[in-house]
């Protein structure tokens, strides 16, 4: 093709782009309406029911995803990533938000097979024996392909849809121009914010990182001969893989949720979920770096009815600070300790000093009973989600405060874990299994 013939379609793209990011404009403005008369409204300038509020902001978080929904890519993803930050975004938004399902119509052949290409410098026939047409599955970023190597093995390909990079930093670009004008008037920190939503979304598009992710989950869960011997990561053939092409093991089984097909299998679910749960909690609470997306899509079951875990695009590494904080924090709860609860957060960064005094008066007139003097077993047992929901709550007082990078995703990953054996194994105890695992956590570290 020549540049003169290129010449049209090049323009045609940025217009695209142009036009994207006069929507996602409009939609900041539409926030900060809606914005304005929630402050009008709590300072007592406009006056109006909560009700007619709450639904204010539910037909915000509507159109945010009717546009979502028509320009897919980045949007979609930007939008499930804000729907996390709960201690930013009022609820009635957030849970619209987390209404946006990730996956979308697939892309032509010809495109992903142009992307291969395009990361390999050669055809795709010299990359792959055979690559399947139809994808076996299709989400905001990429889509996974069926295929063989050149050795006979079959492999599950991941590939990132074309161009979607540039439409991502459009995205990316009206997000931030939004969030730094509402950091003015916001307590949180939206420059923190972000940063999160930007590292998320692009570590996704980057699939080297999730490979080498992967490959640290398995190598961590090897210290757990048990666990090992019941879970399998993908193994990923690196020859065949790149930052837009990640090329896996092919694992094939059906997701965890399917009930007829396990039992035709005859596979106990109720153990199936015991073990994912324990690969889960091993890297959260031991390993400190761990698989976000604990959801019946993300876990397959194979034929010899071990648990296959994939997608590794949304993981996250908690820095030692926060994961001393938070088993301060609960220990100074426990024991009713003010200064210990104050000293945890400065010391991870999430106060300033000029507010350790403050900090602690909140903590005397905010510790919940519930948390007073529990036994090992009765720590065992506390809803971790529940616990840091109510920290947020209070701390929201405080000027300075600010949630510490990770923690948020810590927190869902644990809440989607336990909601996933809730809902498929009513017949265990979820506290039973997690219990181990949080007694080890608060066990002073040397």
């Amino acid at each position: 093709m020549t540049s003169r013939e290129s010449s049209p379609s090049r323009n045609s793209s940025r217009l695209a782009l142009a036009g994207r990011f006069l929507v996602l404009l409009g939609l900041i403005l539409r926030a900060a309406a809606v914005y304005g008369r929630v402050v009008a409204h709590n300072r007592g300038l406009w006056r109006t029911s909560s009700q007619k509020l709450l639904d204010i902001q539910r037909r915000f978080a509507r159109r945010f995803t009717q546009v979502a929904v028509r320009y897919k890519g980045g949007l979609i993803k930007l939008g499930q990533v804000a729907s996390l930050r709960v201690d930013v975004l009022p609820p009635e938004v957030s849970d619209e938000l987390a209404r946006l399902q990730d996956r979308v119509d697939p892309h032509p052949l010809a495109e992903i097979a142009a992307q291969v290409e395009r990361e390999f410098g050669r055809p795709l026939s010299e990359v792959f024996a055979s690559f399947e047409p139809e994808p076996i599955a299709s989400a905001s970023l990429g889509q996974v392909h069926s295929a063989r190597l050149h050795s006979g093995e079959r492999v599950a390909v991941k590939v990132l849809y074309p161009a979607v990079e540039r439409s991502v930093a459009v995205d990316l670009a009206a997000t931030r121009i939004g969030l730094w004008l509402f950091n003015f008037v916001s307590v949180a920190d939206l420059g923190q914010v972000f940063r999160e939503i930007r590292e998320s979304i692009l570590g996704e598009m980057d699939y080297v990182r999730e490979g080498r992710a992967a490959e640290e989950v398995a190598r961590n869960l090897e210290r757990d001969p048990e666990v090992a011997a019941r879970v399998r990561i993908p193994a990923i053939h690196w020859e065949t893989t790149g930052q837009r092409v990640l090329t896996m093991e092919f694992i094939d089984g059906v997701k965890i949720n399917d009930r007829a097909a396990l039992a035709a299998r005859g596979v106990d679910l109720d153990e199936l979920v015991l073990w994912a749960t324990r690969a889960f909690l091993h890297t959260i609470f031991r390993d400190g770096f761990f698989h976000c997306d604990p959801h019946p899509g993300n876990l397959l079951v194979d034929d010899a009815g071990r648990i296959g875990i994939v997608d590794f695009g949304m993981n996250k590494r908690l820095d030692q600070r926060v994961m001393t904080m938070m088993r301060d924090n609960l220990m100074a709860t426990v024991a009713r300790d003010p200064k210990l609860y104050a000293r945890s957060l400065l010391e991870a960064e999430m106060i300033v000093p000029e507010d350790v005094q403050t900090v602690e008066e909140i903590a005397r007139i905010s510790f919940d009973p519930t948390y007073y003097n529990l036994t090992p077993k009765e720590m065992a047992n506390l809803d971790f989600g529940e616990y840091f929901r109510r920290m947020r709550g209070h701390l929201k007082r405080v000027s300075s405060f600010r949630l510490p990078d990770g923690l948020v995703m810590w927190s869902r990953a644990i809440t989607l874990l336990l909601g996933l054996a809730t809902e498929l194994a009513p017949g265990i105890r979820p506290m039973d299994v997690v219990g181990p695992y949080v007694i080890g956590f608060l066990q002073p570290k040397p």
